[in-house]
């Protein structure tokens, strides 16, 4: 016969072990809850407290005489990515800026050819029309002056090369002439106007760090009634001369005002490590210029980013 009593008790028995099974749940639960809001209080406050980083910044300098020249904010370079500095329509976002990038004695390195080749420290920034602009004091050994402009960065890794950039040689500058009037032809160009051809500006630059210089050059021809012809081109070698890599034409009557829009070169800096420099230009505008960078995609030049550098 079973008894009474011992079945009771070992009821009750499982009962308290039940309680004291759910207690310890719950107390573990409370603890792992404790430990974990600490956790994330702690990761907050380790994130607020850290660091921020600075973003690669890459500018324009250019100038008519040394020491002191302009320099215009043109890109900010994030992973490869190309993003605008600030909003051009917002003031408090220009000036914000300035006081990060462009406060007095802010030290840049000044790049040329895609490499090394000096320093350039902010002296004041001001507002333009619809911009703004630093003047900085530089040091470099690249003969910077009116249609000859370099490239400044905060990074500490862009354009770590050796500088990549010279005048065309002889040679090369009449392999180029011959293709270009080529291409003019091409366009219904009359060859009694070929004779107006003018080099605006014709540079020697190792885009892809091979030993073989490309050349980066800029083209007008302006007729009597003020129709002219603008042509900018990328030339890379192919065999004893060079081939077409990328030719932007526009041909257009200018206004009153005079104002061009040709496009010119300003200097090539490798941005997303690939090996080979962004090629970067700046372009006319009715009283306004504007910047653009090129970059090679899949064997292609092809234009990637523009801002505005002011506009009156």
């Amino acid at each position: 016969m079973q008894n009474r009593f011992s079945t009771t008790t070992n009821h009750g028995a499982r009962i308290l072990r039940r309680r004291s099974l759910l207690a310890l749940a719950l107390l573990c639960a409370v603890l792992g809850s404790l430990a974990a809001s600490r956790l994330c209080t702690f990761a907050q406050v380790a994130a607020n407290s850290a660091p921020q980083k600075v973003k690669i910044l890459v500018c324009v300098i250019s100038g008519e005489s040394e020491p002191e020249m302009s320099m215009d904010a043109v890109v900010i370079v994030d992973r490869g990515k190309l993003e605008q500095p600030y909003a051009e329509d917002k003031d408090a976002e220009q000036i914000h800026f300035a006081n990060e990038y462009f406060g007095a004695g802010r030290k840049y390195r000044l790049t040329f050819g895609g490499g090394d080749a000096g320093t350039a420290t902010v002296r004041k920034w001001e507002k333009g029309c619809n911009n703004i602009h630093a003047t900085v004091a530089i040091k470099t050994s690249a003969r910077i002056r009116e249609g000859v402009m370099a490239l400044a960065t905060n990074s500490e890794t862009l354009g770590s090369k050796p500088s990549a950039r010279r005048a065309p040689s002889a040679a090369e500058r009449a392999s180029v002439m011959k293709m270009v009037k080529q291409f003019y032809s091409s366009k219904g160009t009359p060859p009694s106007m070929l004779s107006r051809l003018t080099t605006t500006n014709l540079t020697a630059t190792d885009l892809d760090g091979d030993g073989k210089f490309e050349l980066v050059g800029s083209f007008v021809i302006t007729a009597s009634n003020k129709f002219r012809r603008d042509l900018f081109m990328i030339a890379e070698p192919q065999g004893a001369g060079y081939k077409a890599a990328l030719m932007e034409y526009q041909s257009y009557k200018l206004p009153p005002e005079g104002f061009d829009s040709a496009i010119k070169f300003v200097d090539q800096l490798d941005l997303d490590g690939d090996g080979v420099g962004e090629v970067f230009a700046i372009q006319g505008g009715f009283d306004a210029y504007g910047y653009s960078i090129y970059r090679k995609q899949n064997g292609r030049w092809r234009k990637v980013y523009s801002a505005t550098g002011d506009a009156c």
